[in-house]
């Protein structure tokens, strides 16, 4: 309804404004059209009979897109005219909408540079005692992008002590509308009212003031939250195959530039994915694919180094915070035979879990620890147990539990991280794991509550 109601008004409007001579016709929208100082486009409708095209008539500031068309006089038609960056006063030029021996003319005004500071701004309140986090935002509108200006600041008032405004030297200006910042440091000593005057290029364009609050520390919270987080796809039901066998896996796909799966029970905010370094795709379900359900989830080729990554938010958690990580695991016969556990703050620094089994290859005398593995079973190169199945109540080989504290580890508000990473060798230890299906059958992450 709301396009056929512009469509009438544009109608009205052309009529207004059309040119005849003979049987050449055409119509534009507007006669004279005006803009502020800003580089902008704005779209016009035209009518005409025939070819037509747009003479610039010399223009060096604006342009205009399509130049020409075909009308059959009866239905419109759309040009844009585009104005460049006005940095000097109001300008003025006509172009022409013509069709056969009709001239129609169409006058483009834009208004001089109004470039400026407009005002300052605080950007928060500050708390007694408490290092600032807040600044002074310098307002300004009608920008080029291009321009540059020396910021300085002084402050006074009773709540000032202890707080710095360095000078600011900047050209980082958007075009059009924005603000400069002036980051203010260090730590208020009194509580009250402070003001801040600042200077452009030595001249003062303005004051605001600020508040220096009590701190108030916040109310310490001793209970962990954010698990469990479960990705038991078995455990839900769920079968088939496919990249949307379940509802968590929607972004459990190749084409998915972000591919993660939501837990199956617990914290939904959760994210699991695979990091696979170098990974292998093979067309399945007739589309190019890296990761499928089968139900357990599933990636394509990896290999030592990458790893299964559990990101959960949470908080109130300290180094006393304990959890437990349950997982099974399982791959085709040359996909990863171990992984070991770690946990993480940051997504970088990483802690290995306790608890790890130690292996031997018997050819070389290597060792190594690993937390889960695939065992190998009577049929030749078959891990032990079905990939297709897992039953809790009766896990598989592959099936480990391990209950830890977070040591180390304090995260107020923020994001746990668990990984299994994928170490050298096949299941049999025979050589190093090379690209195929890897299977993550169930991961479990909860708290162990103190009784």
């Amino acid at each position: 309804m709301k396009t056929r109601i512009i469509a009438i008004a544009c109608i009205a409007a052309l009529a207004a404004v059309s040119c005849t001579k003979d049987r050449d016709f055409v119509t534009r929208e507007e006669s004279r059209v005006s803009f502020d100082c800003l580089a902008q486009s704005v779209e016009q409708n035209i009518q005409a009979r025939g070819d037509w095209h747009i003479d610039l008539n010399g223009a060096e500031w604006l342009r205009v897109s399509p130049e020409q068309g075909t009308g059959d006089g009866v239905h419109y038609q759309m040009y844009t005219i585009s104005v460049d960056y006005n940095k000097g006063g109001s300008r003025e030029h006509t172009i022409y909408v013509c069709q056969g021996n009709v001239r129609c003319p169409v006058t483009v005004h834009q208004n001089r540079c109004k470039f400026a500071l407009t005002g300052v701004e605080i950007t928060e309140n500050l708390f007694q005692f408490k290092e600032s986090t807040g600044g002074v935002n310098v307002l300004y509108e009608y920008a080029a992008g291009d321009e540059s200006v020396s910021l300085s600041a002084k402050l006074s008032g009773a709540a000032a002590a202890g707080l710095v405004i360095d000078p600011v030297n900047t050209s980082d200006f958007a075009p059009g509308k924005g603000s400069l910042f002036m980051p203010i440091t260090g730590t208020p000593t009194s509580k009250g009212e402070f003001e801040v005057t600042v200077l452009a290029d030595g001249k003062n364009i303005g004051s605001c003031k600020g508040f220096v609050e009590e701190y108030v520390a916040p109310v310490v919270v001793l209970d962990p939250a954010g698990l469990p987080a479960r990705w038991n796809f078995f455990a839900a039901g769920y079968t088939g195959t496919g990249p949307l066998a379940t509802p968590q896996g929607a972004h459990w796909d190749y084409d998915d530039p972000d591919p993660h799966v939501t837990p199956t029970s617990g914290n939904s905010e959760a994210r699991l994915t695979a990091v696979v370094a170098k990974p292998g795709t093979v067309e399945l379900n007739g589309k190019t694919q890296r990761y499928t359900f089968n139900p357990a989830i599933q990636a394509l080729s990896m290999v030592e180094g990458d790893y299964w990554l559990a990101a959960i938010p949470v908080m109130y958690i300290t180094e006393e915070t304990k959890i437990s990580v349950e997982a099974a695991t399982s791959t085709q016969a040359k996909g990863p035979g171990f992984y070991i556990l770690e946990y993480s703050a940051d997504g970088t620094n990483w802690t290995e879990a306790p608890g790890a089994t130690e292996f031997k290859k018997t050819e070389t005398n290597e060792t190594w620890k690993a937390h889960f593995w695939n065992n190998q079973a009577s049929t030749v190169n078959t891990p032990t147990g079905t990939r297709k199945s897992f039953d809790m109540a009766n896990p598989e080989e592959t099936y480990h539990k391990y209950e830890f504290p977070l040591t180390g580890v304090t995260i107020e508000d923020g994001t746990l991280y668990l990984r299994l990473r994928v170490l050298k060798y096949r299941y049999d230890m025979s050589v190093a794991c090379t690209a195929t299906w890897t299977d993550l059958k169930m991961l479990e992450i909860d708290f162990v509550h103190n009784e």
